[in-house]
């Protein structure tokens, strides 16, 4: 709740600087305003971090990999969980048919089964960390990436701002289309991309 207030709080301050940025202030003598200092004032732009994911080459690698590894560790373990199950009827159907020579063959049995298990577990969280660790350092190079990027694509462009929008914690809740340079973005990042 905290965060959804700073959150508007934040919105609100750019929305007031936009809207002070469209106002004529008053010059006092020898005062210069940011209109003076820029005849366009305040250069806002977006991008739309959803169509980045989903258009540019790099990301689209990223993501069909972390796909395959997230398949791959669901298999391993769907096929772990069947040896499981395997070692657990074996021994349901031999301590049935009294199979077991003592009480402590039984117990041996029951106790190499509770390591498999054990291990099973420690190879979900295992999987589990290396994919959460790829998705992260995925999202840090896409970052860095596009970060990289728009200082680069910005030195001509010149923009004062640029936003995103297109995710579940929205910076952007309406603004023209004239300023999304989402197309660009992408078309620099993918030519950058396949060099």
């Amino acid at each position: 709740m905290k965060k959804n207030i700073i959150k508007t709080l934040t919105l609100l301050a750019i929305v007031a600087t936009m809207a002070s940025c469209n106002k004529q202030p008053s010059k006092m003598d020898g005062e210069s305003t940011a209109e003076d200092e820029s005849a366009q004032g305040l250069r806002i732009a977006y991008v739309e971090v959803d169509s980045i994911i989903n258009q540019y080459e790099y990301a689209k690698v990223m993501n069909d990999s972390l796909e395959k590894m997230g398949a791959n560790a669901t298999n391993v373990l769907s096929n772990k969980d069947k040896e499981l199950e395997r070692s657990y009827n074996s021994i349901q159907t031999k301590l049935q048919n009294n199979g077991f020579t003592s009480e402590q063959q039984y117990k041996s049995a029951v106790a190499a089964f509770e390591q498999e298990r054990n291990n099973r577990v420690a190879l979900e969280a295992r999987l589990s960390n290396e994919l959460m660790q790829k998705q992260t350092d995925f999202t840090k190079t896409l970052h860095d990436s596009v970060n990289n990027f728009l200082a680069e694509y910005n030195k001509d462009k010149k923009y004062d701002i640029i936003l995103r929008t297109g995710m579940a914690n929205e910076v952007i809740l309406y603004a023209d289309k004239k300023f999304d340079i989402t197309q660009d973005v992408i078309n620099g990042l993918n030519a950058r991309y396949k060099k």
